[in-house]
C-alpha cells in the first residue's frame, strides 16, 4: 500500500508533467467585438485584453489566429489550477506534522 507522501509525490511529479504539455500559454481574455459598416455590413474583430504593470493592455489578433490565442487562455487557465494543486500538495508535504513538531511539557520550577 502507498503512503499518502508517496501519492502525493507520485502526483506532483504527474502535474509537472502535465504542465510541460500545454503547448501555449497566453494570459488574458479575448473578447469579439462587432463594428457596423457601411450599409447592413458588420466587421467582427477580436482583442486579447490583459493587465500589464498597472494598465489594461489591448492588442488586436488578426482571425487567423483566434484559435490559438483561445488555446494558449485555456492553456494558461490549466497551468493556473496545476500549479494552485502543486503549491497545496507541497504545502502538505513540507508541513505535515512530523515526529520533532510534538508539543514540548515544560518543566515546573
Amino acid at each position: 500500500m502507498k503512503t499518502n507522501t508517496s501519492s502525493s509525490v507520485e502526483r506532483r511529479r504527474d502535474i509537472v508533467a502535465e504542465i510541460g504539455r500545454v503547448s501555449v500559454i497566453i494570459s488574458g481574455t479575448l473578447t469579439e467585438r462587432k463594428r457596423k459598416r457601411s450599409g447592413s455590413r458588420v466587421a467582427v474583430y477580436h482583442q486579447l485584453q490583459r493587465w500589464r504593470g498597472d494598465h489594461n493592455d489591448t492588442k488586436h489578433i488578426p482571425t487567423e489566429r483566434v484559435k490559438v490565442v483561445q488555446e494558449g487562455i485555456e492553456g494558461y487557465r490549466r497551468v493556473q489550477t496545476l500549479v494552485e494543486e502543486m503549491a497545496r500538495l507541497d504545502e502538505s508535504l513540507v508541513l505535515a506534522p512530523g515526529p520533532d513538531d510534538s508539543k514540548k511539557n515544560s518543566t515546573k520550577r
